[in-house]
């Protein structure tokens, strides 16, 4: 079915757009939005003409205007990011192969030219999925006697699935909020509008920028107030003869009237005189640039000042106050007192792109202005799939979950006290799937540790919590640790689907078409992750205990009333097999989640060991057991650490001693190879870290470790440990602050034997 029709004002471009059907995607967008869906969208073209849409549920296709315009505002969608589309461009009269122009290359691929007579078509289909936002369709031609031509139609793909303009926003807030700058992408099919609203909202940030770039601006600065740029304008004047300077043919010629007449005493003569000025919008700028740096810098100089007084060395201080009056004299220059207010440009200035000064000033000006707020605007900026944004969103509503059913306030001392995270350095988990990021909680009532994990990867070579076949990696992975070491782990996928409305079979036969559904391949996948996925003391022994539950996150409504006796909820209490609606809310944040608040303020707080897992179904003939408790004979090894190491050591996961026979080495106890346990500790640190089981104690050279970041200065030869983990763990009988430490010389011992004070 056609959707959208665009001709051109000069009849020689034609627009023809079609899909299948949009009659279940309007149903669900239009029941998201409410009774905004008929007004939602905006149409634009660079070139006048008439478009025509398909009606809201996708019936016949008319022409919205009698006359040819450029926009057309406040309309219903036809684009969606959930439908496939076929593009037809008809040109008429063209010379050459018109083009499409995009920057994705899978946009132009998808293109292909064919002609007949005078009629030249490009004909394509684009597939929208996961990627709603603004598209721009331009295309490049040249019209038979004419000069090319670049023109575009845009338009807005939207998403049956949540609201883009309202909660695809907060989406974007709370993600771009946590990983500054990983909801950007290059090369997308559709585009986000932001606004430059000022670099970043951190002030270290936008200062380490600044001193980055500020020795060039000013010399730019400074170069621009010595030789400026001018711009020819002529004005009128009309003079007595004494006043006149330059005379020109006309003015002879009204001089000899005027003589001949008798009338010079009190003739003013018309003089048209050319004339530069200095008001030009490039200086404009370059003024508007000096104040808004300014009052920038003053405002972080103060807040440096008020809460790092008594740290920020006389030299800085200094340094940062002479920038402020370096700038403050250049803006009270006598140039800029001539130059008005900046009002923006209308089109592109050649002297800000190649004049010396301007261009140094432009592009200081657009680093400091690399950071975008995710308000509407007019700069088109890609992001991610929205199914990547969407499960991270997960991840962080999971953390403020947590935190708000605990009763944490990472905004305080106490509540940061209780919080300890890790996530590696240029995270992002698109492009590199080890990268995982850990947050870890100790305030609960029973003293549970609590464990959050965003990109968990469990394979054969996991330690105890492993598989046995193929690697799995669910989105989002929660364990309770309780003080005897029992360990509950559930597991969460985000998944950015629905059930598809032609789908009845895998709904609840009294439901109807337009209730929201997780999507069956989904809820299998928990099954799946549940079987495969064993906890054991070694990969011989898959009997110990498995996952306790699995759980869908999926973009479903939970003001539906029957939301609670739907399948997918019900089958948690008898299964732990489930979902939960997740909806963002711009509108009202709180309300996001209720049932999955419900349920991890049950699995926290609530339930006991026995009540979490009593109808949790197990393998067959298996059985749910603690954790091992630690052992008297268990090995742990004691060891320092330098506090300028702890780093490296946070980033690979190791810690070695020195072995060696050529210097001060540590004597090797029986049994060293079954170290379980190294506490570390350092000038004001002490914690205790599980050992790696999956990789063994191994030998390192001192140039092997020094290719790692270390700098090992006690012998040639080293044993080199793996932490399964960098986050410190508790042995309920063991305070390692208690635990006597004779000197920084690394020992083992078995943890029956360790002294303590």
């Amino acid at each position: 079915m056609e959707v959208l029709r665009y001709t051109s004002d000069d009849g020689l471009v034609e627009i023809k757009i079609a899909t299948t059907s949009i009659v279940d995607s309007w149903r669900r967008f239009s029941s998201r939005v409410g009774e905004q869906a008929h007004t939602y969208c905006n149409y634009s073209s660079s070139r006048p003409g008439r478009l025509a849409l398909s009606d809201s549920k996708g019936g016949g296709i008319a022409e919205l205007n009698a006359e040819d315009a450029v926009e057309w505002l406040g309309l219903w969608p036809v684009m969606y990011e959930t439908c496939i589309y076929t593009f037809s461009l008809q040109f008429r009269n063209v010379e050459g192969t018109p083009q499409i122009v995009h920057p994705s290359k899978e946009v132009t691929d998808r293109f292909n030219v064919f002609a007949g007579g005078n009629l030249t078509f490009l004909n394509g289909s684009v597939d929208f999925m996961n990627e709603p936002g603004k598209f721009s369709l331009r295309y490049r031609y040249k019209p038979k006697g004419q000069a090319e031509r670049t023109d575009s139609l845009d338009f807005l793909v939207v998403s049956p699935k949540l609201d883009i303009k309202t909660d695809g926003r907060h989406i974007l807030d709370e993600v771009n909020r946590e990983y500054n700058d990983l909801v950007f992408k290059y090369l997308t099919k559709t585009f986000q509008g932001f606004k430059p609203e000022g670099p970043t909202d951190n002030p270290l940030i936008w200062l380490s920028i600044f001193k980055s770039i500020v020795k060039d601006y000013l010399q730019a600065v400074a170069y621009i107030v010595n030789k400026p740029h001018f711009r020819e304008q002529r004005n009128v004047y009309h003079h007595r003869l004494e006043q006149i300077k330059h005379w020109s043919p006309q003015l002879v010629e009204r001089f000899a009237e005027a003589y001949t007449s008798g009338t010079l005493d009190h003739t003013r003569f018309r003089n048209e005189v050319a004339e530069a000025t200095i008001d030009t919008r490039e200086n404009r700028f370059v003024k508007y640039t000096l104040q808004s740096i300014g009052q920038r810098l003053k405002k972080v100089v103060g807040d440096l000042q008020r809460n790092f007084g008594e740290e920020l060395s006389d030299e800085e201080h200094n340094e940062l106050r002479g920038y402020e009056r370096d700038i403050d004299a250049l803006t009270r220059n006598r140039l800029f007192r001539n130059v008005s207010r900046f009002d923006g440009f209308r089109q592109e200035s050649i002297v800000l792109q190649k004049r010396t000064g301007y261009a140094q000033v432009y592009r200081a000006w657009h680093i400091l202005n690399s950071g975008l707020s995710l308000v509407e605007g007019t700069t088109d900026i890609g992001v991610r799939p929205i199914w990547e944004l969407y499960e991270l969103w997960c991840f962080l509503k999971m953390k403020q979950l947590i935190e708000n059913v605990l009763g944490i306030d990472r905004n305080t001392e106490e509540g940061r006290a209780c919080i300890s995270e890790y996530r590696p350095g240029g995270f992002d988990p698109f492009l590199v799937k080890e990268m995982e990021h850990i947050v870890t909680y100790q305030k609960t009532a029973d003293g549970d540790r609590v464990e959050l994990r965003y990109q968990h990867t469990y394979n054969r070579r996991t330690g105890e919590m492993h598989t046995a076949t193929t690697e799995q990696r669910p989105d989002i992975v929660l364990n309770i640790v309780k003080p005897d070491g029992f360990t509950l782990t559930y597991l969460y996928d985000a998944k950015y689907r629905v059930l598809d409305d032609a789908n009845a079979a895998d709904r609840d036969d009294e439901d109807t078409e337009y209730a929201d559904y997780p999507p069956s391949d989904a809820i299998n996948q928990m099954h799946r992750y549940r079987d495969a996925i064993y906890y054991g003391s070694g990969r011989e022994n898959h009997a110990a205990k498995e996952i306790i539950g699995g759980y869908i996150l999926f973009p479903g409504r939970t003001t539906d009333a029957k939301v609670r006796e739907r399948y997918y909820v019900k089958s948690i209490a008898t299964v732990n097999i489930g979902a939960f609606p997740l909806l963002p809310s711009a509108d009202d944040p709180e309300s996001e989640g209720q049932l999955l608040r419900e349920h991890i303020e049950q699995v926290l707080l609530e339930k006991t060991k026995y009540e979490q897992i009593k109808n949790a179904v197990p393998q067959k003939g298996l059985e749910y057991v603690a954790e091992e408790m630690p052992k008297p004979t268990d090995m742990i090894l004691v060891g320092y650490y330098k506090p300028e190491i702890w780093p490296i050591i946070e980033q690979t996961k190791l810690y070695y001693i020195p072995i060696g026979l050529d210097g001060p080495a540590v004597g090797l106890t029986s049994g060293f190879e079954r170290t379980k346990y190294i506490l570390l500790h350092s000038e004001n640190d002490r914690n205790i870290f599980a050992v790696d089981w999956s990789k063994p104690p191994r030998i390192a050279t001192r140039e092997q470790l020094a290719a790692q970041g270390f700098t090992p200065s006690r012998g040639e030869v080293y044993l080199v440990f793996t932490l399964r983990y960098i986050i410190p763990i508790s042995i309920s009988q063991f305070d390692p602050y208690r635990i006597r430490i004779p000197s920084r010389l690394p020992f083992f011992k078995p943890l029956g034997e360790l002294k303590v004070n």
